[in-house]
């Protein structure tokens, strides 16, 4: 059970994180936000990567369920986010 709330709470991080990269985006100055939507990329992978081997070296037997709780509530959010900046009346980013 606490490894499927640490890997949904991972999760719910990493959308954030996404969300806030990707709002750095504007058309005064797409390179630079770009450049924050990059680093924010690598940063996720290299935090999911140390996540993974944690719990595959102290806790083996909870990656099999912080794995998929990981993985689904950061695509879950995704998918929300796409579905509420695809509301053509909602505020979302101007990119």
């Amino acid at each position: 059970m606490v490894a499927a709330a640490l890997g949904a709470l991972l999760g719910v991080a990493l959308t954030v994180i996404s969300h806030r990269a990707a709002s750095r985006v504007t058309p005064a100055d797409p390179m630079h936000g770009l450049a924050v939507v990059a680093l924010a990329m690598g940063a996720r992978f290299l935090i999911v990567i140390a996540a993974l081997g944690a719990y595959l070296v102290f806790a083996r037997d909870g990656l099999v369920v912080f794995g998929p709780a990981l993985a689904l509530s950061f695509v879950a959010g995704l998918a929300f986010e796409a579905v509420r900046v695809s509301n053509p009346h909602a505020p979302h980013t101007s990119a």
